[in-house]
């Protein structure tokens, strides 16, 4: 099973386990590590106390039999061979402070070297006892208590110190007068020997079987605990799994149904049988049927013949199939995508039929619109050019036509005429210019504006058109917006068309608001009027160049506005009411 698999089907995944199993092998080997130190501890001191309290007895025993001088050295070396009798006692030795045995259980080893000098030195004895683990050549442990020997008592010490000098002095001196004599002390130079040290070796090898034992104990049931707790653990796992599984297949069907349910496409699901089992809301509104009544019929009863045919070569194949069809329903023909895929479990048995719907009705609108404006961008491009050389020409035909209209006396016809040419040449000449706006790329120029300003400008630009027309104009802006960031100079161009439709929309008269204000991150610009309104039918295409309802327009001025705003990063919109008048919405982004 690769690692990165789940255990047994449970939430829990293989690297999980085996990072809780060593975790709780680290406890388990920390608390057998512990209690091993503990048992350590615990024979050192035994061992530490039994050694303190040889040697303790030891002394007291010197201290007994040297209260006669008369063979004292001879009653001490009686006192260790009685003394190394005694059980687990491996030897027991004195020493001067230079490691040479001065006495020993096994006499044959007195003179030798027990330790040197350093390692005498580095195990520092006093008056305390203290111990270490010495080994010898065969690599036997002994457990050494040493100390000091300390003899005390009135006058025994004094008899030990001359003892043990006579013993650590050559066979040569030790005679009255010798200059080692008072190294022991009892003598004339008044300076004491330094003490020797006894060492006690108790032998280990009883408690190191103990513990090899309690080891053994300590592997074994660290084992059985460990496999207990993982086996618990595991269980636990499997538990929690069980009751995972089971909330996640409810869960799975609750999100199941919600998903059939709310699919943007229509969903039909029909068992092996053909029947449908299945069926989503926009399924029944596309074929047209009532989710009771579908639900429970045959497929070939509640789809149409062609998708039921698309159904049959999916089973042949075996594959899922998608094909656009034009699709009838209740003699509504629409064109629609449609996608159907066999379900087969693992086994290879049929489990039913998946069949997928989607009206590509407005999907086509946005096509055929896409189409006719790519048609109009290129009819406008020829438009721009056509313009670009009309537009020298016309310039010459109004100057001439300024020149005749010179000529000719004040109210003659060939002056009236003079005058229509000449305005006829400037309203092409506008024409042209819009023509020029919307097919060239501009340049937008955002920078900080002051919204009063725009907004005044505009309302100027417009007065003597209102007037003409008894058009109230008036400005309305929110409270603290003044900084703005925009082109105004692009920004006034395109208010001033929206404008002056608005005007000539109110040919009785009327009022037109010019509105500024926040709106989250936005600015909102409004400009409103009280005329005759737009159709309803025409609102999706008054944006659209070259559409007019007026016999003198060029039906470019609102699409001159969306591009200017649209460069803006913004958006426009219109709501109108025929005879109540129309609002144009222009939302143009700030920055934070």
């Amino acid at each position: 099973m690769p690692l990165n698999k789940k255990l047994l089907g449970s939430s829990a995944s293989v690297w999980m386990i085996l990072g809780m199993a060593v975790i709780m092998t680290l406890v388990v080997v920390g608390l057998a590590v512990f209690n091993y130190n503990r048992e350590v501890r615990y024979m050192e001191k035994v061992l530490g106390e039994k050694g303190e309290a040889l040697i303790r007895s030891f002394e007291a025993g010197a201290r007994a039999g040297m209260m006669g001088s008369y063979g004292a050295q001879d009653r001490l070396q009686a006192l260790i061979d009685a003394t190394a009798e005694l059980p687990d006692i491996r030897f027991i030795l004195l020493t001067d402070r230079n490691g040479r045995i001065i006495a020993h259980s096994d006499s044959a080893k007195i003179g030798d070297v027990f330790l040197g000098p350093d390692r005498i030195k580095a195990l520092a004895p006093d008056k305390e006892a203290h111990w270490v683990i010495v080994k010898d050549g065969a690599g036997a442990g002994s457990f050494v208590v040493y100390k000091e020997f300390v003899a005390q008592g009135r006058g025994g010490y004094g008899r030990m110190r001359e003892m043990m000098g006579r013993m650590m002095a050559p066979p040569s001196q030790g005679r009255a007068g010798d200059p080692h004599r008072g190294m022991m002390g009892g003598g004339g130079s008044g300076k004491s020997l330094e003490r020797p040290l006894i060492f006690i070796g108790l032998d280990i090898e009883p408690f190191v079987e103990a513990r090899r034992a309690d080891i053994r104990v300590m592997v074994m049931t660290s084992a059985v605990l460990l496999l207990v707790g993982l086996g618990c653990m595991i269980s636990l796992f499997w538990v929690q799994a069980y009751h995972k599984s089971r909330r996640q297949l409810k869960d799975s069907q609750i999100v199941a149904s919600e998903i059939v349910a709310h699919l943007p496409v229509g969903l039909v699901v029909a068992g092996p049988d053909g029947v449908v089992t299945h069926i989503n809301g926009d399924a029944v509104s596309l074929l047209d049927a009532g989710a009771d009544e579908a639900l429970n019929r045959p497929v070939d009863e509640l789809l149409p013949p062609a998708i039921v045919e698309l159904a049959s070569v999916s089973a042949e194949t075996g594959h899922p199939v998608t094909r656009e069809l034009l699709v009838t329903v209740r003699g509504r023909e629409f064109p629609a995508n449609v996608g159907v895929a066999p379900v087969v479990s693992d086994d290879g048995f049929s489990l039913g039929t998946i069949f997928i719907l989607s009206d590509l009705t407005e999907i086509h609108r946005l096509q055929a619109d896409a189409k006719q404006r790519e048609k109009m961008a290129a009819i406008g491009n020829l438009a721009a050019g056509i313009a670009h050389e009309v537009r020298n020409p016309l310039s010459s035909i109004k100057g001439y036509a300024t020149y005749f209209a010179g000529l000719f006396e004040e109210g003659s016809e060939n002056r009236k005429a003079a005058t229509v040419m000449i305005a006829e040449t400037e309203r092409l000449n506008r024409v042209i210019s819009e023509l020029l706006d919307l097919s060239r790329p501009s340049e937008i120029k955002p920078r900080e504006a002051d919204m009063a300003v725009v907004l005044d400008t505009v309302s100027r630009l417009l007065r003597q058109d209102a007037a003409d027309r008894n058009v109230a104009v008036s400005i309305d802006i929110e409270p603290g917006l003044s900084s703005v960031e925009l082109d105004p100079d692009r920004m006034v161009q395109a208010l001033l068309n929206i404008g002056i439709n608005g005007i000539q929309a109110m040919e009785a008269g009327g009022r037109l608001v010019l509105r500024a204000q926040r709106s989250g991150p936005d600015l909102v610009i409004e400009v409103q009027d009280t005329g005759q309104g737009i159709a309803e039918e025409n609102l999706a295409t008054v944006f659209d160049p070259y559409f007019t309802t007026k016999s003198q327009g060029t039906g470019l001025g609102l699409a001159v506005v969306r591009k200017i705003v649209e460069e803006h990063g913004g958006s426009v919109a219109v709501a109108s009411a025929a005879g109540k008048g129309t609002t144009f919405t222009l939302s143009i982004p700030q920055p934070a």
